[in-house]
């Protein structure tokens, strides 16, 4: 009896075994749960197993299970090759896969499962997937419970074409976020970026910056230390310390952001742009520019400036493939020597055609002179322009130019005013005035038909078409078929009358000295008549005066050749020249009536007096 005892106590371990092995082979075959006796004393489930093995270590119970492992705990399922389970610690071994619905599936060579914190080590080849991205690196932490995968041994994830790396991350799950540290570096077909510190919404499709990061394109560079990419919907934006580098191109802003479905790239606040190669540098509130239209926009205190131009405003558009550019509100073009200012202006850089609307004002440097007008035509490579219109009262007014001469302003107003440079390669300019020309200075004013002017000469030719030129020089009236002034130094030298000339000059507006002839040559010294030289059928009126300046009596005299020599507008020596007569007639026998000569005429009414005058 104590032999057969013993034979059982010595069996029955191995027959308990054997049967629970079995046991297992035939639930294995069935793959019915409900034949597997409950496990109420662990957590973590056991769903099916090819063979489980028993094994007691000190007072503890050790389960190992073989094949086809699957075990549950509420809403996680673990798949296994084996399992070692010691109460609520679980050694997965062998194509380990973590599944928690809904949420992620984890692969791994092996893991580490603690059932009561729900919390994972997993190791080997370890892949993370949580819809479109794939988590891979060789060691992982998965908490179930809060659903959060961390990584500090390096991991890369991929999201379609994109790859990321970093040596620390953070997977919240349930947040849909992932937090990388460390050496982050993410590739795509479009990009490479390299940052410290970074945050991707994984539904959201987004990228967040949180520490200064690198950027690399084909061929441009971007720099942020704070900002957002939406992967999903092709947008950035850089909203701390953000600067770019674009084909030796350099730009910094408070603000940028890339829209790659309108492939529009935005600059804003204190928007900087320049390009050393090119010379170009380009400052706005905000900057805009679209890659397939390959269009530039400039908005608030705008201001572009290259090798040869420099443009002000509000609102500046550049149009690259077109090259054209126009200003939408008011600013100021500088290119070379001259400068344009309108409300608005539009530039074609191929064809150098320009056009200025609204209050424009013309600057040409070099001659020193300016042109007001409601609307100006011009082209660049002819230095051509054509003004028609008011500056201030639009384009029912007239054009205005006026240019220093001598310390004071001349203006000059028309119908219409046309300037050019005859020879591209010189700085000659010719000033061309149509219909209704009036001059204005103070010690000088002019009328005429048409008019033009030759900075290579410095001569002004007044045309006739219906009346005929005039200029007034203080108490001197100058007319003839066609004039011709002369400045030297920006001061009137000289005046030539052509065909019928004829020169008025009186103190009191009552008795008139008159010199007439078919040319006349007046040479003027601080703005006064001191010579004057006549030639054809000389006429001459004038009245001479004693040493107190009254008047003794009048001279008349014919002759074909006459030279006059003038003293505070008074006649004090004639000369005489080819065959003179005349007579001298007091001025008793005179009469206080002034002897007119045939054309004698006294123009007042066209005689502009203030600048307003030149408005009509």
């Amino acid at each position: 009896m104590s032999s057969l005892l013993k034979m059982f106590k010595f069996f029955s371990p191995m027959l308990c075994l054997s049967l629970l092995t079995i046991s297992s082979n035939l639930y294995a075959q069935s793959t019915n749960i409900s034949q597997q006796p409950a496990q109420d004393t662990q957590k973590l489930k056991i769903e099916t197993a090819l063979l489980i093995e028993n094994f007691r270590k000190g007072d503890r119970e050790i389960q190992k299970l073989s094949g086809n492992v699957r075990l549950r705990q509420e809403d996680i399922l673990v798949f296994c090759d084996t399992a070692i389970m010691d109460k609520d610690d679980a050694i997965l071994k062998g194509n380990v896969v973590i599944e928690q619905v809904d949420s992620v599936k984890i692969f791994s060579d092996s893991t580490h499962y603690r059932a009561d914190t729900k919390i994972a080590d997993l190791f080997g080849e370890v892949v993370l997937i949580n819809g479109k991205q794939q988590l891979f690196t060789k060691r992982l932490r998965y908490n179930a419970a809060t659903k959060v995968a961390e990584y500090h041994t390096g991991a890369t994830m991929t999201n379609g074409k994109s790859q990321l790396k970093s040596r620390h991350g953070y997977y919240h799950v349930n947040e849909k976020e992932v937090f990388f540290k460390g050496d982050v570096i993410a590739t795509d077909p479009d990009f490479t970026m390299r940052t410290d510190t970074m945050t991707f919404q994984t539904e959201l499709q987004v990228v967040r910056f949180v520490a200064p990061t690198l950027i690399a394109q084909r061929n441009s560079k971007i720099y942020t230390e704070g900002g957002f990419y939406d992967i999903e919907n092709n947008f950035a934006e850089f909203d701390v310390n953000p600067q770019y580098e674009r084909d030796g191109q350099r730009g910094r802003a408070r603000k940028m952001r890339y829209n790659g479905i309108t492939k529009e790239y935005t600059l804003e606040g204190e928007a900087h742009i320049e390009d050393p190669n090119k010379g170009e540098t380009t400052d706005a509130e905000v900057i805009f520019y679209n890659t397939d239209t390959e269009q530039t926009r400039l908005k608030g205190n705008a201001h572009f400036k290259d090798s040869t131009r420099d443009i002000r405003g509000e609102d500046i558009r550049y149009d690259s493939r077109n090259k054209n550019y126009q200003l939408a509100g008011r600013g100021t073009v500088v290119d070379g020597s001259n400068e344009i200012t309108a409300d608005s202006l539009d530039f074609n850089d191929a064809l150098g055609n320009g056009l200025a609307v609204g209050s424009v004002e013309w600057v040409d440097k070099e001659n020193d002179f300016t042109v007001l007008a409601h609307r100006m035509d011009y082209n660049k490579k002819s230095d051509y322009l054509y003004a028609y219109g008011s500056f201030d009262e639009g384009a029912a007014g007239r054009p205005l130019m006026k240019s220093l001469i001598d310390r004071d302003t001349l203006f000059m107003s028309a119908d219409t005013l046309n300037s050019f440079k005859p020879d591209s390669s010189k700085d000659i300019r010719v000033l061309l005035a149509y219909r209704n020309v009036k001059i204005f200075k103070s010690d000088l004013q002019a009328v005429c038909d048409s008019l033009s002017f030759s900075s290579m000469d410095s001569i002004f030719w007044f045309y006739k078409i219906d009346t005929l030129p005039i200029i007034w020089s203080d108490t001197s009236q100058f007319s003839g078929d066609t004039i011709r002034m002369l400045l030297k130094d920006k001061r009137l030298d000289r005046i030539w009358l052509r065909q019928n000339s004829f020169v008025i000059n009186s103190e009191d507006g009552k008795l008139f000295n008159q010199i007439k002839g078919k040319y006349t040559t007046a040479y003027f010294r601080d703005n006064q008549v001191r010579d004057m030289y006549v030639e054809g059928n000389g006429q001459a009126v004038y009245y001479a005066v004693d040493e107190k300046g009254a008047y003794i009596g009048v001279n008349e005299t014919n002759c074909s050749e006459m030279r006059l020599s003038f003293g505070n507008n008074k006649v004090e020596h004639v000369r005489f020249y080819v065959e003179p007569s005349g007579k001298f007639i007091p001025m008793k026998k005179a009469g206080k009536e002034t002897k007119k000569l045939d054309g004698f005429f006294w123009e007042t009414k066209r005689r502009p007096r203030k600048i307003s005058d030149l408005r009509s």
